[in-house]
């Protein structure tokens, strides 16, 4: 998978170390109120969203690499990386996927460390697993941290869904800021059950999370499930659907990921004025 270098424009801004200045007035009041953008911390937080799905769905693929084998036989882990390590104390289980010091997946990503979940046995359908980046690096961006996760085997709708609470930090290969997110998500597998390979796989993903970076910039982030991010991994490496309400800076916008086409572009909403994102 590519690195998601964002770059923000009315026509073209680029993402630097500068900021976008909106300036609005009304009626006959003279006064010129600014409004300061952070393009840089903008770009940055963006381009964390897709590490965290990212990094998310190599979790639930190596729960089900093990677990349900059946529904994804042939995964996105190739022949000679990652290696499992699964011990089984009575009905706990510690699974250990451990990507050395270099893996490279079949859907693109490289990656190394280890994750390591915990869980005990299903209980009316559902099954709870805790889970925790250890030397963990996804193309470069270390990731730290981990959550819970709510495994049901199958929702209303007969797909497999995850209710997850995470605490993440990424460290950007390329830059000293680092991105926290705290949040809830729902991520519903809503295309490719059981089809045998992982080229056809599509996800549903809602919730609402806050992202922190270490430069003081925060912002959150509400996707409803009448809206959601839309995600999967054959051929494509962004999520090319949903739309991202968010409030940062003090001012409320969305995001905006396309209708399902597969390209690089999202359009980001501020105070009534569009700014294309170029996702390369």
């Amino acid at each position: 998978m590519s690195h998601l270098v964002y770059r923000f424009s009315k026509k073209v801004f680029f993402a630097s170390s500068m900021a976008l200045l909106i300036i609005s007035c009304s009626g006959n009041d003279d006064s010129v109120p600014e409004t300061n953008i952070s393009v840089t911390d903008s770009a940055l937080a963006a381009k964390s969203d897709g590490i965290f799905e990212a990094t998310q769905h190599i979790v639930e693929s190596g729960y089900n690499f093990i677990e349900e084998p059946g529904r994804m036989p042939n995964s996105i882990f190739g022949t000679s990386c990652p290696s499992f390590d699964v011990s089984v104390d009575g009905t706990h289980v510690t699974l250990i996927v451990d990507f050395g010091p270099s893996c490279q997946l079949l859907s693109g990503p490289e990656v190394s460390g280890q994750i390591v979940l915990e869980y005990g046995p299903r209980v009316g359908g559902f099954r709870t697993i805790d889970y925790v980046y250890q030397d963990f690096f996804f193309n470069g961006h270390q990731v730290t941290g981990g959550g819970q996760i709510i495994r049901e085997s199958e929702n209303t709708n007969g797909n497999p869904q995850s209710s997850l609470s995470e605490n993440i930090t990424v460290a950007f290969s390329e830059s000293s800021v680092t991105a926290n997110r705290v949040g809830t998500r729902i991520v519903e597998w809503v295309e490719g059950v059981g089809s045998g390979t992982w080229i056809d796989n599509v996800y549903h993903i809602w919730g609402d999370w806050e992202t922190t970076l270490s430069t003081g910039f925060v912002r959150t982030g509400l996707v409803n499930v009448t809206s959601p991010l839309v995600r999967g991994l054959a051929l494509c490496d962004y999520i090319v659907a949903g739309v991202m309400q968010i409030t940062q800076e003090n001012l409320s916008g969305t995001l905006d990921f396309g209708d399902g086409t597969c390209d690089a572009t999202a359009i980001l909403t501020i105070n009534g004025i569009e700014f294309t994102i170029n996702l390369d």
